[in-house]
C-alpha cells in the first residue's frame, strides 16, 4: 500500500496508525481511528481498512469529515469519525482510472484504497472519484446510560495488546457522574469488582486491578503488569458499571 501511494505521490508523508486491530472488528477499528484523527492536521488523507467484506458488494467510499479525507470500505468503519465531526460529503468510488489496473478480490487496501489516496495526495479533487451518496453504512455507537439504581453503565469497546479494556465511558462522563469524587467510584466489569479509579497503573501495585482515564480520554480497565482481558475472558461488549460510594 505504501509503495502504491508513493508511486503516485513521492512526496507523501506516510504515518502508520495501527496494525493491531482485531481481525474483522469494524467497530473497534472505527474507535481507534476516531481516537487518532484529532492529532492530525487539516488536509490529512486517512486510509482505513478493516474489511471483512472485501471482494463482495460493499462499496469503496471517499468521505470528507471537517477538513479531513477518509478512504475506506462502506461497512461502518467510519461510524465514530462521522458521529463526532461534520460530514461534508460521501462519495462512492466509481472512477476505475484511479484504481490499479488489476484489482484483486482480496487486497483492496492495495488495489483500491491506496491508489485513491495517492491520487488525492497528488492533487486530484475528490469529486473526480465518484458521485455523492447519502446512505453510507453507520454502525450503532455504544452509548452510556444511567440504570434505575443510579449507576453509570457502559461497555468495553476496544482491548489493546496489553489486555487493557477501553470503554465507551469518557472522562467527562465520569466527572459528571461523580464530580470531584472519582476516587470513591466502584467499577464493575461483567459483574466483578475492579475497585476504584486510580491516577496511574502503578498505583494498583503489581497484579492489582483498577481503572484509569487512559490516553484516549476514556475509562480504561486494567491489571497492572497483567492482562485483564485474558484473566477475566473479557471481549468487546463486556458490561461496565460505575457506582458511587459503594
Amino acid at each position: 500500500m505504501k509503495g502504491v501511494i508513493l508511486g503516485l505521490c513521492p512526496t507523501a508523508a506516510l504515518v502508520d496508525l495501527c496494525h493491531e486491530t482485531a481481525a474483522y472488528d469494524v467497530l473497534g477499528g472505527s474507535f481507534l481511528l476516531h481516537s487518532a484523527v484529532r492529532f492530525f492536521p487539516a488536509g490529512t488523507i486517512h486510509v482505513a481498512v478493516v474489511d471483512p467484506g472485501v471482494g463482495g458488494p460493499r462499496r469503496p467510499i471517499l468521505v470528507q469529515i471537517d477538513d479531513h479525507l477518509f478512504v475506506a470500505p462502506d461497512n461502518g468503519l467510519l461510524s465514530y469519525p462521522m458521529s463526532s465531526g461534520t460530514v461534508r460529503s460521501v462519495r462512492v468510488i466509481t472512477a476505475r482510472e484511479y484504481l490499479l489496473e488489476q484489482v484483486s478480490a482480496s487486497f483492496h487496501g492495495r488495489d483500491v484504497f491506496a491508489p485513491v489516496a495517492g491520487h488525492l495526495a497528488a492533487g486530484v479533487p475528490p469529486e473526480r472519484f465518484g458521485p455523492e451518496v447519502t446512505d453510507a453504512v453507520r454502525l450503532a455507537i455504544p452509548r452510556t446510560s444511567l440504570d434505575p439504581a443510579g449507576a453509570l453503565t457502559g461497555q468495553v469497546v476496544w482491548i489493546d495488546r496489553f489486555g487493557n479494556c477501553i470503554t465507551n465511558i469518557r472522562r467527562e462522563d465520569v466527572e459528571a457522574f461523580a464530580p470531584g469524587a472519582s476516587c470513591t467510584v466502584r467499577v464493575l466489569l461483567d459483574g466483578r469488582s475492579l475497585g476504584g479509579i486510580v491516577q496511574f497503573f502503578g498505583e494498583a501495585g503489581p497484579g492489582g486491578r483498577g481503572a484509569i482515564i487512559g490516553s484516549t480520554g476514556h475509562l480504561e480497565l486494567f491489571s497492572h503488569q497483567g492482562n485483564l482481558a485474558r484473566q477475566w475472558a473479557i471481549a468487546p461488549g463486556g458490561a461496565v458499571r460505575l457506582e458511587v460510594g459503594a
